[in-house]
């Protein structure tokens, strides 16, 4: 889980830094890391950072977008920021950016909740 650092804040909220490459494998880790936060933890509004993101695949965003609509169902919310110019045109090429809320830094996307 060394591409995962996850970091709690008051009011139930917790920051995803995430690293290198998100591919099939770290998004198990991904998704363990954010359970744990959310039944341990009790955070119910996630920032995920990918300031160091160089690549996500298709794994990554599946399981960005399971953590979403679990948060949904249960009144939370997960933000986005720090995306690379790479990992950005991305999520616009596969039409996901209407589906995130996007902040160019951590502590903007902490504030929006």
């Amino acid at each position: 889980m060394q591409n995962i650092i996850a970091k709690n804040y008051p009011r139930k909220r917790a920051v995803l830094s995430l690293n290198g490459k998100i591919d099939v494998g770290v998004s198990s880790d991904i998704e363990e890391v954010f359970l744990e936060s959310l039944n341990k933890d009790q955070n119910l509004y996630f920032v995920i950072n990918m300031e160091n993101v160089e690549y996500i695949s298709s794994s990554g965003f599946r399981v960005i977008i399971a953590m979403l609509r679990h948060l949904k169902e249960n009144d939370g919310d997960l933000k986005l920021c720090c995306l690379s110019h790479s990992v950005k045109k991305i999520f616009h090429v596969i039409e996901l950016t209407s589906l995130f809320e996007v902040f160019e830094t951590e502590n903007e996307a902490l504030e929006s909740f």
